[in-house]
Parts: C-alpha cells; structure tokens; sequence
C-alpha cells in the first residue's frame, strides 16, 4: 500500500511539473530565416545576412505580453545582444531582425526567444543555435550500398544527391524547364562524388535513390563532413494481393493540398460519376445478354464476373468479307480494371484470377465493392505501382492486370518499415512513415497508358453465304481509348524517328506536364491558361502544419494532382478552361458572288498532344455553323452538314432540343458500328459503344496539330449585313445514348452532357 502510494505521488508530482512547463514548452514554432519572407529554417548564415525570425505561439493572448523579444549570444566573444521582436498581425507572429555583420565565421550563436507577460508565470521562452559560417562549394563523396535478401552489396547507378536540389538548370525561368540533372550516379564499386555550395556549418542530408530500392539518406554538416556511407534496402520481391488499400483521407494528414485536388478530380469520380455510370450499364448488360437494352435490369449485376456473351456467334458483313465473331478480349476489359482498380487488382477465391467484376462502381444492393474501391483511381493505388509495361503489345490491352506491375506489402508486417512502401518520381523522400522508393516513369506518359490506352479484339471466323466455316481465323483490332498512341505517334512525344518534336511549345510534353500542371502558354498568341499562383509555395508537397517535416523544393518539380482535362464532373455553367483552351476556331476566306455567301471553318488542335476529342469513343465534338440575314437562317447550298450522330430525335425525351443532324457543321468523333441484326435499336446504334462495335466506318477527330477545314455556301436574300456564327458544343456521350438511355429511365440532363467551349462570329457586307 505504502509501495502504491508513492507511485501516485511521483505521478501526480510530475504531472504538475509538465503543467508548469506548459508554458515554456507547448504550442509554440519559430522560424530563423535567411530571407525576409521566411521561406527557409536556417542553421547557417554568414556575415553579410540579416537574420529574420518568426515567433508563433498559441498560449497566450498576443495582447498580454508586454516584453518580446530575443537575445543573441556569442560563443567567441561572450557578448550578448537583445533585439525587439514586434507583433506582425498578418503573419500572426512575432517578428524580428538582427544583422549579423559583427560576427566572424565560426561563431556558434545561442539565440533565445521570450514572450514575457505581466505575470511571471507567464513567459514564454525558445532556445536554440546556429552557426555563422562562410559559402563555399564542398567536396562530398561516399559508397552507396545495397541490401537485399542475398546481404549487402555495393551498388551502381544509385542517384546521389543533396536532399532538395533540383534537376533544373537555375537559369531557366520558364514553369516547365528543361532537366540539368544536379544528381551524381554511383560507379561500379558504389563510390560517388560531388560539390554542393553552401554554408560551412550548415546540416544537410545527402540522399540516394535507385529503382527497386526504398531511398535513403544521411545528415552532414558543411565543412565539418564530407564522407557519407548510405545504405539502400530492396523493396519487396513478392506483390501481396490481399494488402488492404489505405483510404485517400489516410493521405490527407500530410498531403491537404494534394487531397483536396484530388478529391475534386474526374480521378476521385472515376467509378461513380453518372456518365460513367451509364456507360457500365449498357456494356455489362451486352457483356451478359447481348442485348443493351436490358441495361436497367439490376439482374446483369447477380454474377459479378460473368461469362461472355455479347454478339458472339453472331454473323455479320462489311466490304471485308462475311464474318461469325468467334471470341472477343473484351471479356477481360471490365469497367474495373480502370474506373476502380484497387478492386480488380485483386483476385478472386483461387489466389491467381483477377477480380473482375463487370459492375465497377454501380451501386446496387450486393454490391461488393469496398468504400475505398468506389473511390476511383486513390492515391494508394497509383503509387504502389512500381513499373508500367509500354512495348506495343501491351497497347490492346487496358487497365491494372495487364500493363502494370503492383508491389504491395506484406499485412503482416503491419506498419514496420518491412510493411510499407510508396513508388513516386522523387529519389529523395526519406521520411520514414513513406518508405518511398523511386520509379521515374511517374513523371512520363507511360503511367497513364494503362487506362488510357485500349482496343477491341475480335477474332473472326469468314464465312459464306450458308454460314459455313471458309477461312483462317482473324484477329481484328480496334482502338478504342487510344490517347497514349495518338500522343506517341505526334510532335509531342519525341519517342518516334518519324514524328519529331514539332508543337506549339517546341518541347517534348509529358501527359503530367498539361495534365497535372498547367499547359505553358503558346508563344506564338500570349494565349495561356496558366494559374500558377497555388503551387509557387516551396513546401506545397505537403500541409502547412507538416512542413517542419518537409523538404524545400523548386515548385516546378511539383506535379498538383488535378488531373485537370474534360472536367466531366464539374456542374453545368462552370468553365472549362481545357476544353476552352484545346483548339482554335476561326472563320477565314469569307466572300459573296452571285448571291451566293461561301467560308471556311477552320479548327486547328493547336494544344492538345493527342486528337481532339480524346479518350473514349462516346465522346464527339459537334462543329454547329450558322448564317442569319435580316433575321432570317439562310439556306445551304452545299452539303457539309452534321452527321447522324448529332443527333436527330423531335419526338424524343429532350422534344429536339439538342438535334443538329442535317444542320450545317460537321462531327467530330470515332464512328463506329455494331451487327446489322442489332438495328432494332435504330436510330441508337449509329453511336454505340466501342465495345460493341465491329468495324469503324470513319475517324474525323483532329489529330495533334493539324487543321481540319469545311467550307460553307449560303443562298443571301438581300444585301444587309450578314451574320456567320460557329460554335464547338463538347459531348461526352452522343445524343442517341442520351435519347436511349432517358427513354428507359436514366436521365442526363443535356446541359450536364454538352458544352459549348468555343463561339466565333463573324459580320459581314456582301
């Protein structure tokens, strides 16, 4: 008992020394800086620098402390300075200045902070140091090792670096500069070595980072140290598929900025977003009964990984030949593998099949998708991807179980280093709760051609007249989501001998460098699209509250996870400045003769790495024109009208609102078509989806770079003034589908569904 009670006597004793030190201790961060905006945490500066100090707190009211101020104190000559420290309102701190001039390099300065009140109690004081030292430029050197299941080797080819230096030429001022790789490569036996300019007494971390390894690093200080040894472990050989996908908010804590981009991002919809919906809804129930139009029959959903059906056996013909469709790969193209690929990376009771589940992210009452699933493409997903495989072969073939490779660790492992490890571009992220392992494919286009890149193959039996077997099998490709080969194949990519960089930019561009950061601005016009102003912050790469843990890094290395492009799920009225910025529009060569008014249209992807549109073949462009004299619609003479697809539907569920078929203009999409015995549908199928396609009749989209031109004629009634109008109406899913689909029961409102990016008028006097 006796025992007992001196336990809670030194208990309760050192709970009210902790209390008492509150003060001292508790919600209080400072900042000495060597720049005025106090953008750096400095433990070195030299003479000629003004220290600039930050003073936050959150004990006391800022009204109560009556003395700020902190003391400088030599450790050379012994003297001790004091300097005010002043209350700024709109930093919410206390800020002061000191020159440093009186002090010699070598010096070690204490520096005290207080925040004296009225009462004794109430002081708040801070004690720290930091080095007055000289800049010069340091030899640093080292061996870099590696260690893996077999021991410990020297190892190669690691990227060595000082923690925060960035591969960009400092002369280059433009947001997306060239690369000057700043890192040093290990040689053969693992050495390395390297100058880094700098303040003698300043800490830095020197980091090294290699594929197939998680980064590492180590902290020296200028002047004092120049020999580093740095040991790298392997990540893990074996892919864990049972590993539980940790939530997006998990991520939040550290990464605010990047969450909130990413949570407004077609990204976080991908699997819930209603036009994605739909679109689930009319393949799985062709996927299941070969009939889409059952697609609101919740049954297509009972089995979650179903045997095809779709059109096989079925016979068709085109100026090829008479076929019977044998097969289709789409059978293992599920909605999954792309719209929720957390979900179909992993595998069914066998341990080896994919997980295919052909509902992605429908949600129906049995519904098996987890939470975390029905959000989409997640930040955990997308960086345990530790290789992507982009040889052509892979090109037909989409999503999470094909083109990537995933290393997930071990649940056993819990939260041990052994139990975690995150893929990303930089070679020198060493904070331990990311166990980050460098892959630098995140910053090329390839890790996006897993979902953006896909085909149909059908494999084809000729047949005659009688249905009888008359041929070889063939293999019939056709492209569907196919926006990593049209960016390949153009002047953007600088991967093909045959199509040089040739762009608006004059630079090879990545998908991440308009995708993910703002497009540069066309030199040619001033046009530009660029809000930079939100990633100018050197420690945006994390939250405010977490950047004493953060590296400093040029902005321009940082990729925002907008993912900004159609912006599907943004609400009706709200620009799309990508839409808005992607092509040109103008009216040219405009004259009148004989009554007769004639003009071109031009449109010209001046912006875009791939066709325009992009992406699935749902989506069309509709190019509306239009001629008004004396209030009244001229008639056309030539026949440059808007193809069926645009719709033609008076009586239907929009009452013609929408229609622009027939009209003057021209469409711009990927025409596919299905079975002649499917024209039941008619007039639907004239926009059905790639996955039930069987032949292309033609491509119309604009290819990167190029101009598409239409002429125009207009009969004039007098000779007022005329009006020429030309308008670009985006649409994510053509107006027969929506007709479709609102006739049995799934509405999308047509301004949710078009949206008109570009209109030009022209007046003219004939």
């Amino acid at each position: 008992m006796n025992y007992f009670f001196r336990i809670c006597t030194i208990i309760s004793l050192v709970a009210i020394v902790f209390s008492s030190l509150g003060a001292t201790f508790a919600g209080v961060s400072y900042t000495l800086s060597r720049n005025p905006d106090y953008s750096t945490d400095d433990r070195a500066l030299i003479p000629a620098d003004t220290l600039y100090i930050k003073v936050s707190q959150n004990i006391l009211d800022y009204r109560e402390i009556k003395r700020p101020f902190f003391t400088l104190r030599s450790h050379i000559t012994k003297s001790k300075t004091k300097y005010p420290l002043y209350w700024n309102s709109d930093l919410i701190a206390f800020t002061g200045i000191a020159l440093l001039e009186n002090y010699p390099v070598g010096d070690k300065i204490t520096i005290k902070m207080t925040l004296r009140g009225k009462k004794a109690k109430n002081e708040i004081t801070r004690i720290d140091q930091f080095v007055v030292g000289s800049a010069g430029k340091w030899s640093l050197k080292g061996i870099i090792s590696g260690k893996g299941d077999m021991g410990t080797t020297l190892l190669a080819n690691a990227r060595v670096r000082v923690q925060g230096v960035a591969d960009i030429n400092t002369e280059d001022t433009s947001y997306h500069p060239k690369d000057d790789d700043k890192f040093t490569l290990s040689d053969g036996q693992g050495k390395f070595s390297m100058y880094y300019e700098g303040i003698s007494g300043h800490v830095v971390t020197v980091t090294a980072g290699k594929e197939g390894f998680k980064n590492a690093g180590k902290k020296i200080i200028l002047g004092q140290e120049k020999d580093v040894s740095i040991t790298l472990i392997s990540v893990p050989a074996e892919d864990h598929q049972d590993y539980e996908y940790r939530s997006p908010g998990s991520c939040k804590k550290c990464h605010n900025n990047f969450y909130n981009e990413w949570e407004e991002s077609d990204m976080a919809h991908a699997a819930i977003n209603p036009v994605n919906q739909l679109v689930f809804f009319l393949y799985t129930s062709w996927y299941v009964t070969g009939d889409r139009s059952n697609f609101m029959d919740s049954s297509i959903f009972d089995n979650p990984n179903p045997p095809f059906v779709g059109d096989k056996g079925k016979i068709f013909e085109d100026a090829t030949g008479r076929y019977k469709i044998l097969g289709d790969a789409g059978h293992i193209h599920d909605c999954a593998d792309c719209h929720s690929p957390s979900h179909a990376s992993k595998t069914q009771a066998d341990g080896v099949t994919p997980q295919w589940d052909m509902r992605a992210g429908i949600l129906t009452k049995d519904d098996r998708l987890s939470v975390i699933d029905k959000q989409g493409v997640h930040c955990d997903f997308c960086h345990k991807i530790c290789q992507v495989r982009d040889e052509e072969e892979y090109w037909t073939e989409p999503g999470v179980n094909y083109k990537v490779h995933l290393l997930r660790p071990d649940l056993l492992r819990g939260s041990s280093p052994e139990g975690k490890v995150m893929f990303g571009p930089f070679d020198d992220v060493i904070y331990q709760g990311m166990q980050a392992s460098v892959v630098p494919q995140f910053t090329k286009s390839e890790i996006c051609s897993p979902c953006h890149q896909d085909a149909r193959k059908l494999y084809l039996q000729p047949v005659d007249e009688n249905g009888q077997q008359n041929g070889d099998v063939v293999e019939r490709i056709l492209w569907s989501e196919d926006t990593y080969r049209e960016w390949r194949f153009s002047g953007y990519s600088g991967l093909e001998p045959a199509y040089p960089v040739a762009n608006y930019a004059g630079k090879v561009l990545q998908c991440q460098d308009c995708h993910m950061k703002d497009p540069p601005s066309d030199p040619s016009t001033g046009k530009s699209i660029a809000d930079y102003s939100e990633i100018m912050d050197p420690f945006f790469l994390i939250s405010k509250e977490k950047s004493k843990y953060a590296t400093k890094r040029d902005p321009r290395t940082v990729y925002p996870h907008r993912f900004e492009g159609t912006n599907q799920n943004l609400p009706p009225g709200k620009r799309k400045r990508y839409l808005d910025w992607a092509v040109d529009l103008k009216i040219t060569n405009e004259s009148e003769e004989g009554g007769i008014l004639s003009f071109d249209v031009n449109v010209t992807n001046s912006h875009t790495g791939h066709s325009f549109p992009s992406g699935v073949t749902q989506r069309n462009v509709v190019l509306l024109v239009e001629a008004i004299q004396s209030g009244t619609i001229l008639t056309q003479k030539n026949g440059q009208t808007i193809d069926t697809p645009g719709g033609n539907f008076p009586n239907g569920y929009y009452k013609g609102e929408g229609d622009y078929a027939g009209r003057p203009g021209k469409i711009f999409m990927k025409h596919n078509r299905m079975l002649v015995d499917n024209e039941e549908l008619a007039p639907f199928f004239y926009d059905i989806l790639y996955a039930q396609a069987v032949e292309e009749l033609y491509d119309t989209r604009i290819k990167a770079n190029q101009t598409d031109i239409t002429h125009y004629e207009f009969q004039t009634l007098n000779n007022d003034a005329i009006t020429v109008t030309a308008r670009l109406i985006y649409r994510f899913l053509p107006k027969g589908t929506l007709e479709f689909a609102a006739q049995n029961g799934f509405v999308i409102p047509l301004e949710e569904n078009d949206y008109e990016s570009h209109k030009v008028e022209l007046s003219f006097v004939p």
